[in-house]
């Protein structure tokens, strides 16, 4: 009983990021922090580095830090606008397809640092496979950490 009451209560502490099967994807709670955390630092918005001192643009032109940025897509190498995710169809979406990944593809992402882990993106995944929906989310102002202050 102690054994599953710590289960218990340590499993709603971790849960901010996790969902139950039955239980839809919240964007702003689950899906965000990932985006936040592992991409926004080359795809937010141009910022001035503070060692360098040099302005410096979304990477790709890709912008994830806002839901119009997000539902905007990427230009892609022939100039034309793509969609980065297709609701219902995560295979057709480069936002889960880049991030499935294998870690040694040259087209993985992230591109530097630790890729996403499973966990992470198959709740990716599964958001789309829902409709990719935002809810209620509102984009927080982002400040990039190599930004000067």
């Amino acid at each position: 009983m102690k054994r599953l009451l710590v289960t218990a209560v340590l499993a709603s502490m971790v849960g901010s990021t996790e969902t139950s099967a039955n239980e839809d994807i919240d964007f702003g709670r689950q899906v965000y922090p990932i985006l936040r955390d592992h991409c926004l630092r080359c795809h937010g918005p141009t910022y001035t580095d503070a060692k360098s001192g040099r302005r410096k643009k979304p990477k790709g032109g890709l912008r994830l830090d806002t839901i119009a940025h997000i539902k905007k897509g990427y230009e892609n190498d022939d100039g034309e606008t793509k969609a980065l995710i297709v609701a219902g169809e995560p295979q057709k979406s480069p936002l889960y397809t880049t991030t499935a990944l294998p870690a040694e593809h040259d087209d993985i992402m992230p591109a530097s640092g630790d890729p996403l882990s499973k966990e992470q993106q198959a709740l990716i995944q599964r958001w789309i496979r829902e409709g990719a929906t935002f809810g209620l989310f509102k984009a927080p102002d982002y400040l990039n950490p190599k930004a000067k202050k």
